[in-house]
Formats: structure tokens, C-alpha cells, sequence
């Protein structure tokens, strides 16, 4: 009786001669190379490839979950075997991703807003910025002061005070490595913009500042002592190069100001009279910082040897902040400059500079007396903390604001109290 196996033999049509012949094809099962290999399913393959239905190799990782990235793991196995590290890239978390796009969004801030209202102009910033993708310590302070210029506008967002530490962090630390390692070789505007956008940082936080037992704590001065000893003694490596900014640094805002405020010899002397160190401190010299009428009609003597009576650093700092209070408006012969005010935009731009630039100016000895918390030193530092707030009214130029409104009341209340 024939199988089935009998009935499934095949045919060929030949044509290789004139008459056509049919040709029986052997079983297929007796031909070893056509026959089926049998097929076992494997139940040791890992959880992933059951689930997606592939074959699984037999080693541990698979093949599979390697190519992949994932993590294999096998029934009966106490737990996941992570994949071999030298042959899968490891991929982004959450966590980095968010801080990624918050560095993006720092970054385009200062591109579109903070840029423009720093002590150099919009179009110099944006010629500097290329420098932040070859330089990390410049990209880091760049990024710290938009996050603090973020915190001034969202103060209820808490993420840029602490997005705007972390960045202080790395800049001070990777801009210190720079300096120890090469400074020859280091950016002339990479340099000079890292150091105008940390003292911006210092400028805009107030978290240094202590106020308590009739002390006063602002590292503003030390800093800027600090930072501009680093500057002076990188100058003769610093001018050999080509660079944006240095032209910029070399002009001097004192001298539009000067001829703005228009200050005759009489309203000079008045200024060192006022703040005199010979004087005793009293609560009236917290009024305010301007001559009164009888003062300017009569005009009081100051002989030279009252100067020598100045501990040294004093009376620099004395010229340079009578200068500031001579564009207050209620100081004679001079106009109100604040911005809302009629005048040119770019005599403001100039007072900002001046005030920013302040504390880099002043003479070492200055700062010295002011960490000692000489009283005349702090009375000077309370009348231009107070003209800091009224020239530089305004969100323009919020990095000045917070600082000149916590110092001008810690210090009035502390020199109020030497009387």
C-alpha cells in the first residue's frame, strides 16, 4: 500500500532534446541537503528576547540586549546583569537632559537680554561669545550671571540662585586651573570677559553681605583688589594679543564725566570738606550728600596739610565718588541723569561704568579700611551705595539695585549708631 510519502514525489518537464521527457525528482527526504533542519525553542533566552520574540544567545549578556543597550536578564537569575561598558554608549538620564535645556535657555537669555545691559556694548558681547565654546570657565560665568539676571526677574523661581552657584563654582575653579597652568597662553577676551562677568556676579548677590554687631561685611573690595592684581600682572601677556576688549578698558568714563558735571574748585573743596577725615562722624553727615546752601555761599578753607591727615587710599576714593554725587539731582549746577531722564544714553552707559568700576579703582589701602570698618571709610561707601540706588534707577542695570538698597541701610544704620 503506497504512504503518502509515495504521493509526493516530483516531476521535471525536460526539453533538452526534441522530445520532451518527464523526469521523477527523488523523494525529498532522501536527499540530505533539502531536508528541514528540526527547530528546539530555547526557554533559557533572556526576559527581552522573549518579550520582543527573537532568538536569544547564550551568553550573559546576550548579543541582543548588548546591541541595544539594555539590561538582560535571565529567569532564575538574582538579578539584572548591566551590559558591558566598553561596548554600549551610555544614554542620557532625565536629569541631564533638563540641565542641558536649562543651559540652553541661560545661554539664549544672555544672547537676547542680559548682554545689553552690562558695562560693554551689545555688539562686543556678541563677538565674544564664540569664545564660550572653546573656553569652559568663560561659558560657566557667562551662564552663572544670566541665571542671577533670571533670578532678579522670576524671584519666585528658586532654580537660578542655585543654577547661578553651581556655575560660580565651576568658573572660579576651572578660571584659578587656567591661570596656574598657562597664563601666557590664556585668551586676552576670554580673560577680560570672565573677569567683567564675575565681578557682575559679586555685584548682583548679596550673599556675602553681613550686617550684625555694628560690622559690616562686603567682600566686593577684596574681591576686586584680588581680581585686579590677577589682571595687572597678566597685562604685559594679555596686550600682545589681538583683542576686543582691551581698547574698551583703556577708554576712561571719568572723562565724558567730567566735562558733563561741569564741578568748579569751590564745589571740590565743599566735597573733601564734607567727608573729611578730620571730621567727627554724626548723624547729620547721613543726610544728604550734597553741599547745603550756606556751604555754597561760603565755601570753607581747607589748607593742604588736611589732605596729609587722609590715611592713604582715602582721598582717591573721595575724588571719585564726588564725582558720582555731582550728577545727583540735588546737587548744584548739574542736571538729574538717571534712566528715565532726557539725558544721552550714552552719559548713563558712562555713570554705570564708573560706578561698576568703582570698587576695582579705589586703592588697595581703601579696601583695607573698609575690611577694618573705618568709620569715614564706611561713611563714603553709604553715600555711594545711596547714589548707586538713584543714578542707576531702573531695571536696566538690575545687578546694582539689590546690593545698593542692602548696603545703603545696613551701612546708614551702622554709621548712624557712631554718633
Amino acid at each position: 500500500m503506497a504512504s503518502l510519502d509515495d504521493l509526493t514525489n516530483t516531476f521535471v518537464l525536460s526539453t533538452a532534446s526534441s522530445d520532451a521527457v518527464l523526469h521523477e525528482v527523488p523523494k525529498a527526504i532522501d536527499d540530505p541537503s533539502r531536508q528541514r533542519r528540526a527547530h528546539h525553542k530555547s526557554r533559557t533566552g533572556c526576559e527581552n528576547c522573549k518579550r520582543r520574540r527573537v532568538r536569544c544567545s547564550k551568553s550573559t549578556p546576550c548579543a541582543s540586549c548588548i546591541r541595544r543597550g539594555e539590561r538582560c536578564h535571565r529567569p532564575g537569575n538574582n538579578g539584572p546583569i548591566p551590559p558591558a561598558p566598553d561596548q554600549v554608549l551610555p544614554t542620557s538620564k532625565p536629569t541631564d537632559a533638563t540641565v542641558n535645556l536649562l543651559h540652553l535657555k541661560l545661554f539664549h537669555h544672555f544672547q537676547t537680554s542680559t548682554c545689553d545691559t552690562l558695562v560693554f556694548p551689545q555688539e562686543t558681547w556678541t563677538r565674544v561669545l564664540p569664545l564660550c565654546f572653546e573656553f569652559e570657565f568663560l561659558m560657566n560665568a557667562l551662564l552663572c550671571v544670566s541665571a542671577r539676571h533670571l533670578a532678579f526677574l522670576n524671584p519666585q523661581n528658586t532654580s537660578y540662585p542655585t543654577s547661578a552657584a553651581t556655575h560660580l563654582g565651576r568658573a572660579l575653579s576651572q578660571f584659578r586651573s587656567e591661570l596656574a597652568q598657562k597664563p601666557t597662553a590664556t585668551n586676552a577676551d576670554a580673560f577680560i570677559a570672565t573677569s567683567v562677568l564675575l565681578q557682575i556676579e559679586v555685584w548682583a548677590s548679596t550673599d556675602s553681605v553681613h550686617s550684625s554687631n555694628g560690622v559690616i561685611s562686603d567682600r566686593i573690595f577684596p574681591f576686586s583688589s584680588s581680581l585686579k592684581q590677577v589682571f595687572l600682572a597678566n597685562v604685559p601677556f594679555l596686550s600682545r594679543q589681538p583683542s576686543v576688549l582691551l581698547p574698551l578698558l583703556a577708554r576712561n568714563p571719568a572723562d565724558n564725566l567730567v566735562a558733563s558735571a561741569r564741578v568748579s574748585e569751590e564745589t571740590d573743596l565743599q566735597f573733601r570738606n564734607h567727608f573729611g577725615y578730620h571730621r567727627p562722624i554724626n548723624n547729620n553727615m547721613l543726610n544728604l550728600p550734597c553741599i547745603t546752601r550756606d556751604q555754597q555761599q561760603q565755601p570753607p578753607p581747607q589748607s593742604p596739610e588736611i589732605n596729609e591727615l587722609h590715611p592713604p587710599g582715602y582721598d582717591s576714593a573721595i575724588t571719585r565718588l564726588s564725582l558720582l554725587l555731582s550728577f545727583l539731582p540735588e546737587t548744584r549746577h548739574t542736571e538729574s541723569v538717571t534712566t528715565d531722564s532726557p539725558s544721552p544714553s550714552h552719559l548713563l552707559s558712562d555713570i554705570a561704568r564708573s560706578i561698576f568700576t568703582f570698587p576695582v579703582q579705589c586703592h588697595g589701602p581703601f579696601a583695607v579700611l573698609v575690611e577694618r570698618n573705618d568709620p569715614h571709610a564706611l561713611l563714603l561707601l553709604y553715600h555711594f551705595y545711596r547714589a548707586v540706588g538713584v543714578l542707576l534707577s531702573g531695571s536696566r542695570y538690575w545687578w546694582a539695585l539689590k546690593r545698593a538698597a542692602v548696603l545703603e541701610g545696613g551701612l546708614g544704620g551702622v554709621v548712624g549708631k557712631l554718633d
